[in-house]
């Protein structure tokens, strides 16, 4: 690894501050969110949207779907899925 060579890809959660400083620290990098903290927040939000059990556990199964979605030819599927069991 060169002495020079900068980080390409910041994975952070979504404190603004640290997208902020990444922003000014590494302006070319690539700022993803970490999908832990992305699960976490779907699962708060969703959590009183959703009444009956197993149809919590069925939109969970579905956005768990979605996200390890094995290719971009099958994403649309996958969320009309998750939109089906959202709409329980």
């Amino acid at each position: 690894m060169r002495v020079d060579a900068l980080l390409r890809v910041i994975v952070t959660n979504r404190d603004f501050s640290l997208i902020n400083a990444v922003k000014t620290i590494f302006p070319d990098a690539t700022n993803l969110l970490c999908l832990f903290h992305i699960d976490k927040n779907v699962k708060a939000k969703c959590k009183t949207l959703v009444a009956q059990k197993n149809a919590w556990d069925y939109v969970m199964e579905a956005w768990g779907s979605l996200v390890d979605c094995p290719c971009e030819s099958s994403f649309d599927e996958y969320l009309k899925n998750l939109e089906m069991a959202c709409s329980l």
